[in-house]
């Protein structure tokens, strides 16, 4: 029985760990949907940082996090742990400065710069990066100036990256704004004609175009009401 007592005690973080992410998922939503996942999880935090850590990260994720919130996002807001991400993010920067001075040329006009043939292949978080950042000719012709600023846009992006790939992987989430914003501004249109009218009755016949004839106001609101329409059929 003494054997299995240190065992024992090991597993208490974890339990506690795991009780941590079952309260947080219950809360924000949308866990991980793998069978024993989040027992998983729990062993590799608790692994790497103790549970009052752990619940801090809990705490900023429900703050700065988008759904859904996976392992990564915790472990980045371990307190002493973001010092690993802080010198991912620089080591990769000397990485794209490297390749730069090494790989890139500019064209006859210096508008753009191209990669030459042998280049070794970047990680596409590094490549993301650069694109979102402004692109190669950013790095290849950056001045003594425009290095803070340069490094601050880079590392901004490159933090993003993780959060922009969550996204990326349900595009739905933004492909579905600019339809509920048209769907709001129809129903909007429609209280704003039955407030000033003062009848729904008025809306219909608006809608129907009976009543826009020769009022250039309620003509334009008819030909949104049926731009709108199209555009939710569509």
């Amino acid at each position: 029985m003494k054997k299995s007592e240190p065992s024992s005690e090991n597993s208490k973080p974890e339990r506690l760990v795991l009780n941590m992410l079952s309260t947080f998922y219950g809360a924000m939503g949308n866990p991980p949907e793998a069978t024993g996942a989040l027992v998983l999880m729990a062993r590799a935090l608790a692994s790497r940082a103790d549970p009052e850590a752990i619940n801090a990260a809990l705490n900023r994720c429900t703050i700065e996090c988008r759904f859904p919130v996976r392992l990564p996002d915790i472990f980045r807001r371990i307190p002493g742990l973001d010092a690993d991400a802080n010198a991912e993010k620089r080591l990769a920067w000397d990485v794209v400065i490297k390749f730069a001075l090494t790989w890139l040329r500019w064209n006859e006009d210096r508008t753009y710069a191209w990669v030459e043939d042998g280049a070794p292949q970047l990680t596409p978080r590094i490549l993301d990066t650069v694109r979102r950042s402004g692109g190669l000719s950013v790095y290849l012709g950056m001045t003594d100036e425009d290095f803070p600023f340069v490094q601050k846009r880079f590392f901004e992006e490159y933090e993003a990256w993780v959060e922009v790939q969550h996204v990326a992987a349900d595009p739905s989430r933004i492909l579905e704004m600019p339809q509920v914003k048209q769907l709001a501004a129809a129903k909007a249109i429609e209280r704003a004609i039955e407030r000033s009218t003062g009848n729904v009755q008025e809306v219909r016949l608006v809608q129907n175009g009976k009543r826009a004839a020769g009022d250039p106001q309620k003509a334009r609101i008819l030909k949104t009401i049926r731009d709108l329409r199209v555009q939710r059929r569509i």
